[in-house]
């Protein structure tokens, strides 16, 4: 038995010795951002790998090798503070969406490359097998994977960008396969009219993404990197390994490349216990309970008052009991069946068999973990992608969508009751969540398994499709398109031709040899 420890033990040693050394940046200033990608940088840092990562959100990881070093005072976009769902609306539009997205490259080059977080990274001459970084493509931040010569892995939390998708030759025809924020669902396909607004939102963020992202980042990186920085869209297309949250269930099916890998629901651990008051709060009602949370950037508190009373009325009449997230001290006009709290261990109270439905802003992590778990959902989007999350909650008859501007005490009761008795809902949810379980491996152990592969494989090149380096006209098989009309327009001109030819001769031949012969009988008259 001791011979067997040493022996594990000593295999132990050996791997951690060889472990890779991971350099992660992570610059996007939100927390479901970070949270998504965080479960695969502790686990490979448990698996002896040594990590560096550059973040926003400091926390207490679970392993030494995990080392965080803090860039906050280097970017220009702070992580938001939790704001009112009016100022949020306000800048739900796609236009502001893809303008926030600037916002995530620093303004001065001089100023970032002075932070002292950044200049020690820029004059580090450690060597890195591997960069993993949490947006899309063509991003200046891409930069680092050549400065350091080293294979680059993207983390990509929600669903697949146009650019991203076209940068790695993925599929992203809008026909079938939904825009992030279109707020269509294909399940079982599109109609008409949402195939016309997915097409719109495609074309929408390919040309305003590229004005706001890819050529500004392109001018940035080139000053921080310097000029001899190849292209960014080599760089991306170069990527070895992009993980995405996405799974079959949720949302519809996609066809992807080898190296473009749905981990959906990565960011779910197991479930923890609940904190006392909570738990005792759920255990009690006989009813079930209803959990009411929008999310870490949106503070509940500042629903306007109508619509804050809206839900207070239809809470009221309700038997089962109701955990609000709420952020502020007090909630005027509260019933005894409703308890606050600034912060609530969501993932935890999702797991509990006595939870009967969710209210959510539709964020995907937190949809994720409201399907992981087969709870229906009541679903209010405010921006992004939270519409198209719902919208295929709804396909799949797991949930339903609140409209904002559509809140009121009637409609409010009227559909958390219809949730909350109709059966079907959480039978639905069940089924949903049964797919969104059955894979081969967790979605955890899957990103882990191809990371570590990028590393033993120097990259995987052999992952990646033709189609990525393809002009778009070749990837439309427009010059074979071309190739094969000139051919039948040459073919048929030269039919054309040839029958008109060989029937003029045929015509000549047949009307000329009449002529001869009428012309000799006119002669052997005029002789005679």
């Amino acid at each position: 038995m001791k011979v067997v420890v040493l022996l594990v033990l000593s295999l132990c040693l050996c791997y951690s010795a060889n472990g890779a050394n991971i350099l992660c940046f992570l610059p996007i200033p939100f927390r479901s951002h970070y949270a998504f990608a965080k479960p695969l940088l502790v686990k490979l840092a448990e698996r002896g790998h040594n990590l560096t990562v550059y973040t926003m959100y400091l926390d207490k990881p679970e392993s030494i090798k995990y080392r965080q070093i803090d860039i906050r005072p280097c970017m220009p976009s702070q992580p938001p503070k939790p704001g009112t769902l009016e100022e949020v609306m306000k800048s739900s539009n796609i236009l502001a969406s893809i303008k926030m997205v600037y916002k995530f490259q620093p303004e001065s080059s001089q100023e970032f490359l002075n932070c002292s977080p950044m200049d020690e990274l820029f004059k580090s001459t450690d060597k890195f097998d591997l960069f993993i970084t949490n947006f899309g493509a063509n991003d200046w931040y891409a930069g680092f994977a050549h400065k350091f010569a080293c294979p680059m892995i993207s983390v990509f939390p929600n669903m697949i960008l146009p650019w991203v998708a076209d940068t790695i030759g993925a599929i992203s025809n809008p026909a079938y396969v939904p825009n992030m924020i279109s707020g269509v669902a294909p399940i079982p396909k599109m109609s008409f009219t949402d195939r016309l607004f997915n097409t719109y939102y495609y074309v929408v963020m390919k040309t305003i993404g590229s004005l706001y992202t890819t050529i500004p980042a392109e001018k940035f990186a080139r000053e921080v990197f310097g000029d001899e920085l190849p292209p960014l869209e080599e760089i991306s297309k170069n990527t070895s390994v992009t993980f995405f949250n996405n799974y079959p269930g949720l949302h519809a099916a996609i066809p992807v490349p080898p190296n473009l890998i749905k981990v959906g629901g990565m960011n779910i651990g197991s479930a923890k216990i609940l904190p006392q008051n909570i738990e005792k709060f759920i255990n009690e009602s006989k009813h079930g309970v209803v959990y009411f949370c929008m999310g870490s950037l949106l503070r509940g508190e500042t629903f306007p008052p109508e619509k804050r009373e809206a839900f207070l009325y239809a809470f009221s009449k309700i038997p089962q009991r109701v955990l609000w997230k709420w952020e502020g001290d007090v909630l005027p006009g509260k019933s005894d069946n409703i308890m606050i709290s600034k912060w609530m261990p969501q993932r935890d109270i999702l797991a509990h068999p006595n939870v009967k439905l969710f209210i959510s802003h539709g964020g995907l992590l937190g949809t994720s973990e409201a399907v992981y778990e087969g709870v229906p959902v009541l679903g209010i989007p405010i921006f992004g992608d939270q519409r198209t999350n719902i919208k295929s909650l709804e396909a799949n008859g797991a949930g339903e969508l609140l409209d904002y501007n559509e809140i009121s005490k009637e409609v409010v009761l009227e559909k958390i009751q219809r949730l909350l008795n109709d059966p079907k809902y959480k039978e639905n949810a069940k089924l949903l969540s049964d797919r969104y379980r059955d894979r081969p491996m967790s979605p955890l152990d899957t990103a882990v398994y191809w990371t570590e592969y990028v590393i033993r494989h120097k990259g995987a090149p052999h992952l990646r499709t033709a189609a990525a380096d393809m002009p778009w006209y070749q990837y439309l098989l427009l010059d074979v398109i071309a190739f094969i009309v000139a051919v039948l327009v040459a073919g048929l001109l030269i039919i054309y031709y040839t029958t008109k030819f060989i029937l003029r001769a045929i015509y000549g031949l047949i009307c000329g040899g009449g002529a001869k012969k009428g012309s000799s009988k006119s002669d052997k008259k005029k002789r005679n």
